[in-house]
């Protein structure tokens, strides 16, 4: 009978045992469930990012610096700026046209210079619009493209 009672206690044992083993294995299933759960509730839908693909930089052609008489009537003032002009590099056609007409875009940037006030220019509306009327003026006077974009690299009103 004693023999009984040890392989009872045993039994017992082993079904204690698995149980444990179960409950252990069921708890580790459970904590990973919720951590992974939390995640995805910190982090609701991670999207894909998506590279949006920018234009490549365009050929700058450099018009040079320009120290010109600005139009104020009280005081004697004037601008200095480097002006730049981008454009497509591929169209070699445009690279061509711009360099011969280099003279031609001097001058525009000088009329259109001498057009204005230290307190047009003082502005960055005053600069965007002195852009916008040489590219304008540019592109009008060309035959096989056209200019993307004017940059004032240096400026200065005095």
């Amino acid at each position: 009978m004693a023999d009984q009672g040890e392989s009872g206690a045993r039994g017992l044992l082993t079904i204690l045992l698995i149980i444990s083993a179960l409950t252990l294995a069921g708890l580790v299933g459970l904590g990973a469930l919720v951590f992974t759960k939390m995640g995805a509730m910190a982090n609701p839908q991670k999207e894909a990012k998506v590279i949006e693909q920018k234009p490549e930089p365009g050929k700058i052609y450099d018009l040079g610096i320009f120290t010109v008489n600005l139009a104020d009537e009280e005081a004697s003032r004037y601008v200095r700026a480097q002006v730049e002009l981008e454009y497509s590099p591929v169209n070699t056609e445009l690279d061509k046209e711009i360099k011969l007409r280099d003279a031609q875009f001097k001058d525009m940037v000088n009329s259109l210079l001498n057009d204005r006030t230290a307190a047009e220019l003082a502005t960055s509306e005053g600069k965007e619009q002195f852009r916008r009327e040489l590219q304008l003026k540019i592109n009008e006077a060309l035959k096989y493209g056209a200019i993307t974009n004017v940059y004032l690299t240096q400026f200065a009103v005095q």
